[in-house]
């Protein structure tokens, strides 16, 4: 637990057999209330972990009053229904990202069989899937409540001395949301910037967006914003915002020139494409038969979203053969 400046703490929520390790959850003090930003993954021993930290500081769960989730993946929003059942705190959420949560689980089945035709389309061959169905049953089995209250772009959110302005922000997710605070020029940037890695942006099952243009536009939106500390979900502190948004961007093209460079001598499936891009580059680079398997779906839908995105700007055309979709030069 870490006081970044008055009124505000950083708390590292774990995440279990995850690389990533913990979830930055941020305590804002507030006179009639006390606000989270995130809540963690649905887990005892990271309930139990938040629970420690905020004693650090005199706070119990009785003392918060409002939970303002970023985005509605299980490391952000998982803790968020058992947290609010032990404060009686209300739980905040973008509209869209409110939308997303009840049709993926009201009929799973069905949602596990279209996500696996879909893996199947893109050329995941038949021995990938388990390990994709297996990934997104993981994920169901962490759903928990829906939100209170729905955000929207704009809103503005008093905690005590703060006020948090709400700023949509999709590309990680299709309702991800940062919070900006002017006065002490903070912004709460959940994952849409990470101080290393770069954010995953998937396209999804059956998905009608174009996830990489709306990131990229987002990432526009929040770099001339007068920021001297973005507070990240995952990784450190940035203190230099453009400069980072900059380094993410580039490298959205550096992956958008392997694929066109992949794709150069024959049409291909986004499976196989993914087999010539460097996953993990912060790192070295990792080959992607060498990712472990919920990796290499994650893999398979980022390139997807790449390809989308360079589909609409027609920089490469998408086929159908036989129910199986390749990708060419436009």
């Amino acid at each position: 637990m870490t006081e970044i400046v008055p009124g505000v703490y950083q708390l590292k929520v774990p995440i279990p057999n995850n690389p990533l390790e913990n979830t930055n959850v941020y305590l804002i003090r507030g006179d009639g209330g006390h606000a989270l930003i995130d809540a963690g993954w649905n887990d005892d021993i990271a309930l139990q972990s938040l629970h420690d930290q905020l004693a650090e500081i005199g706070v119990t769960f009785r003392d918060i009053s409002q939970i303002l989730v970023t985005h509605a993946h299980h490391d952000h929003y998982g803790l968020a229904g058992r947290i609010r059942e032990l404060s009686g705190a209300t739980v905040a959420l973008h509209e869209i990202d409110r939308d997303f949560l009840t049709p993926q689980y009201s009929s799973f089945d069905e949602y596990l069989n279209r996500m696996e035709q879909w893996f199947r389309s893109n050329g995941v061959p038949e021995i990938e899937l388990p390990a994709s169905r297996m990934f997104a049953t993981m994920r169901r089995a962490g759903a928990t409540v829906l939100p209170d209250v729905t955000l929207t772009d704009g809103d503005s959110i008093p905690v005590g001395d703060f006020h948090l302005q709400v700023v949509w922000t999709p590309g990680h997710s299709p309702g991800h949301i940062c919070f900006y605070e002017r006065k002490r020029k903070l912004l709460f940037v959940g994952d849409h910037v990470l101080s290393v890695i770069t954010p995953n942006i998937s396209l999804q099952p059956l998905a009608t967006n174009n996830p990489l243009a709306d990131f990229i536009g987002s990432l526009g939106k929040v770099r001339p914003m007068d920021v001297t500390l973005a507070l990240p979900a995952h990784e450190q502190l940035i203190e230099n915002l453009p400069g980072r948004i900059d380094e993410i961007i580039e490298h959205h093209e550096v992956r958008n020139q392997e694929i066109l460079t992949a794709l150069k001598d024959e049409p291909m499936t986004a499976f196989d494409i993914a087999g010539h891009i460097t996953w993990m580059p912060e790192f070295g680079g990792v080959h992607f038969n060498d990712l472990a398997s919920p990796d290499r779906r994650m893999a398979v839908s980022e390139t997807l979203a790449h390809l989308e995105a360079m589909r609409v700007n027609d920089r490469v055309v998408r086929t159908d053969r036989k129910e199986i979709l390749y990708y060419q030069y436009a």
